[in-house]
């Protein structure tokens, strides 16, 4: 393997420096010809795949005048034919003295490179990372795309949901669907299952990814505990394209289940590959790999041991390094890979909660449709009712205008008898005035006499309360005479008992006399004589008493018969001032009376003209009351007839809008089912572009990976020939397209090769960037490689753009390679 490596080198030494010394000859024999052939240069139309390739995979985002000076790869020059002629001459003349220099050269590039194996591996690392970061970069962006077309997916999917709500509404104001639009809605919800489905099977295939990423993660584990040592002490092992075999055998395993995140985003443009062309191994076939390296194992035996040695442990330093950038590559890609399949991870749960959400307002809305199929009932029904009751309320209205225009005469009339009622009672008012005017004077003159006919009762009463008391004194001086003859009369009484006792006792006595005088005649004379004595002195006191008796009846009787003089005139003059008082009482009770009868006949009389007032009051109110129940009636029957116009232009301004409502809701309707119908069918469509569209992305997402592989395998291949074509140079370790190449040398070197009269390789330092830089693009230049990259850029960093050193190179490369 070793002697192949090293054969193998010579000859692509051989080859470049060919190149080269035609190149340089062209340069400086031939200056006119050397315009006119890079002025031809750009107008050629061939270009490399691989390397075209390998500009596209820069990030979309470097798009406007950055992008297109970053990215812009001069097309191949057309070589004139006496051009070619001089090469093919100058490479023959030139052959046998490269071979010498070049292996001379290969022994101290070999040391060289030993000894900047570990500035070589750090510079490898960062740009690595630098690389990994533009990636990841990209990366984000696309992913930031596809979620801003998942998000205008989604809110295109609510718009819908909204016009099926509203469709939903405008329909419950409707008829009742029919069978045919029952089972368009049926489809639409097996359409919302079928993508459901398709849901689910996506969640599979991230599942599967998951498990995949697992076992990528176990493998990248499995790498990283790997020792170091085991792939130095394997130097014969098998490289692809400058990947170990045993690390491509692992990624041919993975590709197909690891996306790429370049490749599984939605923000891929195919157009882009129809425009880019398509890759081309043939572009490389000059450059030399390891795999051609059996070929010319023989003729590399002639070199010395030494040098054998040196390209050996060259060829094993560069294996050791390689496989450590691809180590480190692939562990970042897998980082990446992990990061993208999160980032999927969280918006497929994203969408699973969407679809959550959208069944759920799929059910509700299937719960308010059924709700609206309900109520576009009960509106039906309203509707028929609505539309009978109109009827019926038109009917009544044209029997109200019949009854109007019957009763137009009849009001003609009530108003005559209005006027006629109202001059009427004007009238009878003012008789009514006039008679309560007459009643009022008369009411007071009536007044008047009754105050002055109270004032002489008043003064009757007085006198008759007078003579009442004098009767009162009269009376009561007769009664005082009545009981002192009562007093008389009684003692009279008394004497006259007393005399009829005195009588009799004396009748007594005189028989007592006498059976006394008839016992004297038997007694003796002087008891009988003592008797009669003191009988003759009772006697005689009694006689004397007797008479003493007698002379007071008298003086009583006198006495009793004056009074009863006294008496008889008292009663007398009682009498006539009894008749007196009676006739004077008689006739003030007549007068009284005739007064009362005469106030009650005013009173009455007054009563009689306020209930006339007041009845007079009356009906002057109820004909007022009858004008304005009249009037009323008169404005009710105008504002009943205005009502009813009112209501009839109303109702016919409903009948109006309900009939051109009927209409846009039947057209409405159609215009649903119309839209429901390409709904489904668009549902369809979309179902089987998604279907295809999957399948197209699949086969992309095949052809990105063989297409990464292999770019992989150019890219690796484009940097075994700088580093070949830099070995022998000092100060020079090409391990990656970014640092490597930031202080210019590289370049230099690289140009030194073909234009050695440019650039004195020799006088340069790493330390002057500016002067090693200008130096390089003035050489390219001179040839017609114009320059793409930018000086500030590249002078403010030391880890310049990757994609623009390597598109750069790849100019340097077409030009004097191909």
């Amino acid at each position: 393997m070793r002697t192949s490596k090293s054969s193998n080198m010579l000859a692509s030494d051989q080859r470049l420096s060919k190149l080269k010394r035609a190149n340089s000859d062209d340069a400086l024999t031939k200056p006119a010809l050397g315009t006119a052939a890079s002025s031809s240069r750009m107008k050629k139309t061939v270009t490399t795949g691989a390397i075209s390739d390998l500009a596209e995979a820069r990030p979309r985002s470097l798009t406007g005048p950055q992008a297109a000076k970053k990215s812009g790869i001069p097309a191949p020059r057309e070589i004139p034919s006496s051009i070619t002629r001089d090469r093919v001459s100058l490479r023959d003349q030139l052959r046998s003295s490269s071979t010498k220099r070049m292996v001379s050269s290969a022994s101290t590039s070999s040391l060289s490179t030993l000894a900047k194996q570990t500035r070589g591996s750090s510079k490898s690392r960062a740009d690595v990372e630098g690389l990994e970061k533009s990636l990841l970069e990209s990366q984000v962006k696309e992913l930031m795309a596809e979620a801003k077309a998942k998000d205008l997916e989604i809110s295109n999917l609510r718009m819908e949901l909204q016009s099926c709500k509203s469709q939903i509404n405008t329909v419950s104001q409707q008829e009742h669907p029919s069978d045919c639009e029952q089972e368009q809605v049926n489809e639409a919800l097996v359409l919302v299952g079928e993508l459901r489905g398709k849901n689910e099977r996506f969640q599979r295939e991230l599942a599967s990814l998951r498990e995949e990423n697992q076992a990528l993660k176990e493998k990248l584990l499995s790498f990283e505990a790997s020792p170091l040592s085991t792939n130095t002490s394997s130097p014969s092992s098998t490289l692809v394209n400058g990947i170990p075999s045993d690390f491509s055998a692992t990624q041919q395993d993975s590709p197909p289940s690891n996306p790429s995140p370049l490749k599984t985003s939605d923000s891929f443009n195919p157009d882009t590959l129809k425009e880019s062309p398509s890759p081309d191994s043939s572009e490389f076939e000059k450059i030399p790999s390891r795999s051609e390296s059996g070929s010319s194992s023989i003729s590399g035996e002639a070199v010395t041991s030494a040098g054998v040695q040196d390209v050996s442990v060259r060829s094993l330093t560069e294996q050791i390094h390689r496989m450590e950038e691809n180590h480190h590559s692939t562990a970042e890609e897998l980082q990446a890979t992990l990061q993208e399949l999160a980032d999927q991870e969280q918006v497929v749960q994203e969408l699973t909660a969407e679809n959550e959400r959208l069944a759920e307002e799929k059910r509700l809305l299937q719960t308010s449709f059924q709700q609206q199929r309900e109520r576009l009932e009960v509106l039906a029904q309203k509707n028929e009712t609505f539309a009978v009751r109109l009827q019926e309320q038109a009917q009544a209205q044209a029997q109200r205008e019949m009854e109007l225009g019957s009763q137009v005469p009849r009001l003609a009339e009530l108003e005559q008898r209005y006027a006629e009622l109202v001059e009427s009672s004007q009238f009878e008012r003012e008789k009514l005035v006039d008679i309560q005017q007459q009643l009022t004077g008369s009411l007071r003159a009536l007044e008047e006499e009754h105050q002055e006919a109270q004032s002489r009762v008043h003064c009757l009463k007085e006198e008759m309360d007078r003579l009442q008391a004098q009767l009162d004194k009269e009376v009561e001086i007769r009664g005082q005479a009545s009981q002192a003859a009562e007093e008389h009369r009684a003692t009279t009484d008394c004497l006259r008992l007393e005399n009829s006792r005195l009588k009799a006792q004396v009748d007594i006595e005189r028989q007592k006399v006498g059976e006394l005088k008839a016992m004297q005649s038997a007694s003796d004379s002087t008891e009988l004589q003592n008797l009669l004595k003191t009988a003759h002195a009772e006697r005689d006191k009694l006689e004397v008493k007797l008479t003493e008796l007698k002379q007071e009846l008298l003086q009583a009787q006198a006495e009793t018969e004056h009074v009863r003089a006294t008496l008889s005139k008292l009663e007398v003059k009682c009498q006539l001032v009894q008749e007196q008082a009676e006739r004077r009482e008689q006739e003030l009770s007549t007068r009284v009376t005739s007064l009362e009868e005469v106030g009650i006949q005013a009173e009455n009389q007054v009563k009689e003209m306020k209930e006339t007032i007041f009845e007079l009051e009356d009906q002057v109110e109820q004909q007022r009351a009858v004008n304005c129940h009249t009037k009323q009636a008169v404005l009710d029957m105008e504002n009943l007839v205005k009502k009813l116009e009112e209501q009839k232009t109303e109702a016919e301004r409903q009948l109006k809008v309900f009939s051109r409502q009927m209409k846009e809701e039947k057209e409405e309707w159609r215009r649903f089912q119309a839209d429901l119908q390409t709904a489904v069918v668009v549902a369809n469509d979309i179902k089987v572009e998604a279907q295809q569209e999957l399948r197209m992305l699949r086969r992309q997402l095949q052809e990105e990976q063989d297409r990464n592989v292999k770019l992989s395998g150019d890219l690796e291949a484009l940097q075994g020939w700088c580093q070949k074509k830099t070995e022998g140079y000092p100060n020079i370790d090409v391990t990656n397209f970014s640092s490597s190449w930031s202080d210019g040398l590289a370049f230099c070197a690289l140009l030194h090769t073909y234009l050695p009269a440019h650039i004195p390789y020799q006088e340069l330092f790493s330390q002057e960037k500016v002067r090693n830089l200008t130096l390089a693009f003035q050489a390219a230049e001179s040839v017609g490689i114009k320059p793409s990259l930018d000086m500030e850029e590249l002078m403010r960093t030391d880890r310049p753009d990757w994609q623009s050193v390597m598109q750069y190179v790849s100019q340097i490369y077409k030009y004097f390679e191909t």
